[in-house]
């Protein structure tokens, strides 16, 4: 059983940080999504920021950047900022190991080292974890070994369960 994530200082979210975390998943995402105050709630985990729709974190904030979860990424499907892995690859992913460049088949070209990204599967391209590059785009697919992608948060872990009622 994964153990809930510990959210502190839980509140509804006002019009500045609305339209904060608007603009963010506008530079992040490229995504225009109707945020609005009282709809959404921010809190703090130990090492990042959270955004809460409906009991569930759809966004993180990482170094004062706003990127969806998995959840958020289910929801709203960006069409860039992405890494593809091959079907070999999804269980590890799923189960929070960092992205190899050797289960890249495809990457966004606009994606450069640092970034936040999401992954998605070969077949339907749903997301199933978020992480951030240790190469570019060009790199990424040009490597045939080491980490492409540190491992943030996947389906299952703390962050994809919390709010769910067991």
């Amino acid at each position: 059983m994964v153990k809930n994530i510990v959210v502190k200082k839980r509140r509804p979210i006002n019009k500045r940080e609305a339209k904060r975390i608007k603009q963010g998943l506008l530079d992040t995402h490229g995504l225009d999504l109707p945020i609005s105050a009282g709809n959404y709630e921010q809190a703090f985990s130990e090492n990042f920021g959270v955004v809460i729709q409906y009991g569930h974190i759809i966004a993180l904030v990482l170094d004062d950047q706003i990127h969806l979860s998995v959840r958020g990424l289910l929801s709203h499907v960006p069409q860039a900022g992405w890494v593809q892995v091959d079907m070999g690859a999804v269980k590890f992913v799923c189960n929070g190991a960092n992205v190899m460049s050797a289960g890249i088949n495809e990457v966004s070209p606009e994606v450069v080292e640092g970034q936040y990204v999401w992954i998605r599967e070969e077949n339907h391209h749903k997301p199933l974890a978020v992480g951030q590059a240790l190469l570019s785009s060009k790199d990424m697919l040009s490597s045939e070994k080491g980490k492409a992608v540190k491992a943030l948060h996947y389906i299952g872990d703390k962050v994809w369960e919390y709010g769910v009622k067991d």
